[in-house]
């Protein structure tokens, strides 16, 4: 009877260290504190920001931020970005990352919401004297060095066509600028050709800018656009008699581009590391959030792409960045 007592009481005494033992372990814990962040970018739902979206979902994972991503249906709809950030102010975001469609008609939107609730531009910035970090490569230079590359290939007394696109966005007007200034500077003649918004207009355009040769190079400064002017010099290769030997080049990163270049169908593009864009914008709002400090302007490495540098290490690693 005795033995029987002995092992109930030790029993017990073993299930009330456990429970002890388990308590503190558990008052040990950090609370893990979850952010709400919300990415507003000025496009469509398009490979072009998938590297980015990329670069943000490693580092939501890594720093326990709930992140949404939104796209607009229209490219670089002001309206739809305010309509965005109002929307995600009355849903209680902790932060939001933005890519401005308009270096000035969001200035006052975004800055009287960073009065309250962190703002972090990436890609485009807006015109501002608040202290807004932003994170993106110097779209200037970028410019600078896709007009480099072009001299560097012996046009030196060509026409160039510009396709203009829509210069209201602070990254693309940064490129046009840096280009132009760069290239004004050879001997060689440059038109700017605006071109329409519609995809098949778009396209049709380009066609009969290469099919007449208007002009020995062809310039892009938004993705889409480098895309449409590679298929069509790549249809006219394959499809007609007609010698589509004129240059081409751009800039961002998607698979059709890259393919474009393998091909020698597209020239160059200048592009920045947008995986890194990405990452670090979500980590800055996180130390926004926080109360952390930090540099109001986040610079971020460049490079220009080719057929004879695709294939180096580096050039790998921003082409194809693999999540840690």
């Amino acid at each position: 009877m005795r033995i029987k007592k002995k092992t109930v009481f030790i029993i017990l005494f073993l299930m009330v260290l456990s429970s002890s033992l388990l308590l503190i372990r558990e008052g040990g814990k950090k609370e893990v504190v979850i952010y709400d962040v919300a990415v507003i970018i000025r496009g469509r739902n398009s490979e072009e920001w998938s590297i980015m979206k990329a670069g943000m979902e490693q580092a939501s994972l890594e720093m326990n931020v709930n992140l949404r991503f939104i796209t607009l249906l229209e490219e670089n709809s002001v309206e739809e970005q305010q309509d965005y950030l109002q929307r995600e102010i009355s849903s209680g975001a902790d932060a939001i990352i933005i890519s401005p469609a308009d270096y000035t008609e969001l200035s006052t939107t975004i800055e009287n919401i960073n009065k309250k609730t962190p703002i972090v531009l990436f890609e485009s910035t807006i015109d501002t004297k608040q202290d807004i970090p932003y994170i993106s490569c110097d779209n200037y230079e970028l410019g600078q060095s896709l007009a480099e590359e072009i001299l560097r290939n012996g046009n030196t007394r060509n026409r160039i066509i510009i396709a203009k696109s829509d210069l209201s966005c602070s990254s693309i007007s940064d490129r046009y600028d840096g280009f132009i200034d760069e290239i004004s500077n050879s001997k060689n003649t440059y038109d700017v050709v605006d071109l329409p918004t519609d995809d098949s207009k778009l396209y049709s355009k380009v066609r009969s800018i290469i099919e007449e040769k208007e002009g020995q190079v062809l310039v892009a400064f938004e993705p889409s656009v480098l895309e449409a002017l590679g298929r069509a010099k790549k249809y006219i290769i394959n499809n007609t008699n007609i010698e589509a030997d004129i240059e081409i080049y751009g800039t961002g990163r998607t698979s059709t581009i890259i393919s474009l270049i393998e091909e020698n169908i597209v020239d160059a593009t200048a592009m920045q590391n947008d995986f890194n864009v990405g990452y670090l914008s979500i980590k800055t709002a996180v130390s926004r959030i926080e109360n952390k400090k930090l540099d109001s302007k986040i610079n971020i490495v460049s490079t220009l792409i080719n057929s004879d540098n695709m294939y180096s290490k580096e050039n790998q690693k921003m082409l194809f960045p693999i999540a840690r």
